[in-house]
């Protein structure tokens, strides 16, 4: 997943999220009225649970990074990556550096190394 794609999904929830709260106040909520007892709607239908609980791969006898991986697919990985490398260029374009500073060197985090990193 590259930065543009996040960028657009969260800036989409940003506005989803904002105009639902937009929509509802608390001060609607707060507002109490009494039931009918005796007409109330059916409860809705309860559907069994079919599916098989618990975690569906394989945790034991796995090494650290193996697990580590559950957690961070490639896409993750590479997006703290891109991200890390991005601060990086603008802290170095935004501040003013000192003949010998090392953030001049200019690393770059490259793809087989992020994993080590993190």
């Amino acid at each position: 997943m590259d930065s543009e794609e996040y960028s657009d999904s969260y800036s989409s929830y940003s506005e989803i999220s904002s105009k639902s709260d937009e929509d509802v106040s608390l001060d609607d909520a707060r507002n109490w009225c009494r039931l009918d007892e005796d007409n109330l709607a059916p409860p809705l239908p309860r559907y069994p649970f079919t599916g098989n609980p618990g975690i569906k791969v394989q945790i034991y006898n796995s090494s650290p990074l193996e697990f580590f991986g559950i957690f961070f697919d490639d896409g993750i990985v590479s997006y703290i990556g891109s991200e890390t490398n991005s601060f990086g260029y603008d802290f170095i374009e935004n501040n003013e550096l000192t003949p010998n500073s090392s953030h001049k060197i200019g690393r770059t985090l490259i793809p087989v190394k992020y994993e080590c990193f993190l």
